[in-house]
């Protein structure tokens, strides 16, 4: 694991954008020659978010699940980061709280390592933010390389935050739920009360497509039920 750059001069500048940031991380992780790295705001409450924004650079599919099946609500790592303010080690997590090990699981499936630490950062009047560094080592090297991530990446994860304020300060409500417009379509139609049946007549598309699009929205609304993500999308006007 090493550093090629100065993280103080390249956080002067904030992030245009999220695709700007989701880049930067992208080449971060090669550069720390870490495995992956994850980075997550949650609004004004690390229990209950106002709104929440996820970079990362894990498998699409594997944060896709993670959202339907556990996101930050459930999952312990967040309790244990903002209780004592302290970075978290993955196998503390697993060690304490055995509901997660399928979600492990399946992260590790998807080319997540096993090994990881959560740095949590405080942000009040803003949010709370948590930033992840992922590695893959066995369990015997793995106290070497926590010492040395710790040391490497944690100024670094801060000064990342730093550099997301604005990108996230000038996201209107809406901007968090990046849906398709079809997608968008979709839930219109379900607001109006309208089945998938219906709303596949209406489009022309196959019942099979709208239940696709209404489970992609879903996912990205992070919602269990259709009526839950309706609920949501109107809340945040993400439909007008």
């Amino acid at each position: 694991m090493h550093s090629r750059f100065d993280i103080f001069s390249e956080t002067v500048k904030p992030f245009v954008n999220t695709d700007e940031s989701a880049s930067y991380l992208r080449a971060a992780r090669q550069r720390f020659n870490v495995l992956n790295l994850s980075y997550w705001f949650l609004g004004t409450s690390n229990r209950i978010p106002d709104k929440l924004t996820w970079l990362s650079t894990y498998d699409e599919r594997y944060m896709s699940i993670y959202l339907r099946d556990m996101s930050p609500l459930g999952d312990p790592a967040f309790d244990l980061c903002f209780q004592r303010l302290l970075p978290v080690d993955w196998a503390e997590v697993r060690t304490s709280h055995e509901e997660v090990n399928p979600m492990h699981s399946i992260a590790e499936s998807f080319g997540v390592g096993r090994h990881g630490i959560s740095i949590p950062i405080r942000e009040i009047g803003q949010g709370d933010a948590m930033f992840s560094i992922n590695f893959d080592c066995d369990d015997h090297h793995w106290n070497e390389m926590r010492v040395e991530i710790l040391r490497s990446m944690h100024l670094f994860a801060h000064y990342f935050h730093q550099r997301m304020k604005d990108v996230i300060i000038g996201r209107p409500a809406s901007a968090d739920y990046d849906l398709s417009p079809r997608e968008r379509e979709v839930l219109k139609w379900a607001a109006e009360g309208k089945t998938a049946w219906e709303t596949a007549q209406l489009l022309r598309v196959s019942e099979r497509a709208i239940r696709l699009y209404t489970e992609n929205a879903m996912n990205k609304l992070r919602a269990k039920t259709k009526t839950q993500a309706v609920a949501i999308a109107v809340k945040n006007e993400v439909l007008n």
